[in-house]
This record gives structure tokens, C-alpha cells and sequence, in this order.
């Protein structure tokens, strides 16, 4: 049985992150690999246990999977939501599926306009995996149509 072939993407539903998951599914149609689409949050300071989003948020990465999975109808996608840190979290999960490769946004939506190139989950992901990382630009480089 041959093992199954990863790339994790992960999404905060940021315009940079939409690009990021295109460009994931897109490698992931040249590589005849999955996409694991991932969200990761953390829990805000003084929130109750009963708030936890993490069923809305399900839902909201399922809306976006089904979006790629109707442009990329060859690519499997699959979702995973997780709670803690996003760095964290993608390096997780790209552990427990044995992928190859993280795909991230240079900012997500905490980014704020700046001169920096990245962000801080894209630069946290890169320092503490040891997959590949690719940072896609917050400029489109690459022709990939509408972000999701």
C-alpha cells in the first residue's frame, strides 16, 4: 500500500492565507499530493470553556475545503482544526501525517501593513519545522486567480 502524500496549509480565512491554500492545492495537483487544510486558534484570555469556537470554525474550514475541492477536483482536501498556538499546531500536524511540505501566508489577519515580509506564524513555522516551508507572498506572484 503506498503511503499518501501531504501538504499542510494552514488558514486564518485572511486574503494571504486564501492565496496560500491556492497555491498549496495547486502544488498538491502537480505532486499528486493531499492538501491538509489547518486552522489553528487559542483560546482568548478570560473566555469561558462554554465559547469555544472550535464547531463554527469547523464549519467556516469546510466552506473554504469545498471551495478548493470544486477548483481542484483531482486534490483531495481534508480539514483539521486545532487549538494552540498556529506555529505550533502546523508543525503538528504536518508531524502526524508525515508531510513533505507547510504552505503559509506571509501575514494572516493579524497582519498589519508594514514593511516586514513576514509574519509571525509564517516565520515561527519556518524556524521550528523540519518540513520545507513555503512562504507565499502577500503580492500575487504566481497567476492563481481570486483568493478563497
Amino acid at each position: 500500500m503506498e503511503r499518501r502524500r501531504w501538504i499542510v496549509v494552514g488558514t486564518d480565512f485572511s486574503p494571504s492565507a486564501g492565496r496560500a491554500l491556492l497555491r498549496a492545492a495547486e502544488l498538491a495537483k502537480e505532486l499528486g499530493a493531499a492538501v491538509a487544510c489547518t486552522h489553528a486558534y487559542e483560546d482568548v484570555p478570560g473566555a469561558s470553556l462554554q465559547s469555544d469556537p472550535g464547531e463554527a470554525v469547523a464549519a467556516r474550514l469546510e466552506d473554504v475545503a469545498a471551495r478548493v475541492r470544486a477548483r481542484f477536483p483531482t486534490v483531495a482536501v481534508e480539514c483539521f482544526v486545532r487549538r494552540g498556538a498556529p506555529w505550533e499546531k502546523l508543525v503538528n500536524v504536518a508531524c502526524e501525517l508525515g508531510a513533505e511540505m507547510i504552505v503559509v501566508g506571509a501575514s494572516g489577519e493579524h497582519g498589519r501593513p508594514s514593511h516586514a515580509f513576514v509574519g509571525s506564524v509564517a516565520t515561527r513555522v519556518a524556524a521550528t519545522s523540519n518540513r520545507a516551508t513555503l512562504v507565499v507572498p502577500d503580492q500575487d506572484v504566481v497567476a492563481l486567480g481570486p483568493a478563497l
